[in-house]
């Protein structure tokens, strides 16, 4: 297996993982939509009150999610992980960005990226996919809305 066969691989693992309700077909044809993008200590990679242009699944390190209160209060309220994903809810909504995310201080964090008009579809095609990330988008609303 040469290196692209092992990064397509390890990308169909990572994009099921975050994104179970998927077939393997569209799994095949979604991954190579994904861009694998890199930031380092400290980088944002969305930021609250952007518009929403692309999907996110984190494929190493870690990344910060923090969020800027009503009152002016800026804080880290959440973290994703290899597998977990992040975007969606600016991207389903059709609304700016309810958080800022970021690489943390103390490292980079890689992720796959996928522009909005191809994760829109996506969800189109994949009811239960677009299901699945709308129940976990309702979950991270309830406690960015805790949070404030």
């Amino acid at each position: 297996m040469d290196h692209n066969d092992q990064d397509a691989e390890t990308t169909d693992e990572l994009l099921t993982q975050a994104l179970p309700k998927l077939t393997a077909e569209q799994v095949n044809e979604v991954s190579p939509k994904l861009v694998r993008q890199t930031y380092e200590a400290g980088q944002v990679i969305i930021k609250q009150g952007d518009a929403p242009d692309r999907f996110y699944i984190v494929i190493a390190g870690r990344a910060e999610v923090w969020h800027e209160g009503l009152s002016g209060q800026h804080g880290e309220i959440d973290i994703r992980k290899a597998g977990e994903y992040f975007g969606e809810v600016g991207l389903l909504q059709d609304r700016p960005r309810s958080a800022t995310v970021r690489a943390p201080e103390d490292g980079q964090v890689e992720v796959l990226a996928m522009d909005r008009q191809d994760f829109l579809e996506l969800m189109d095609e994949s009811k239960a996919t677009e299901m699945h990330v709308a129940q976990e988008m309702i979950q991270r609303l309830i406690s960015l809305a805790e949070a404030q």
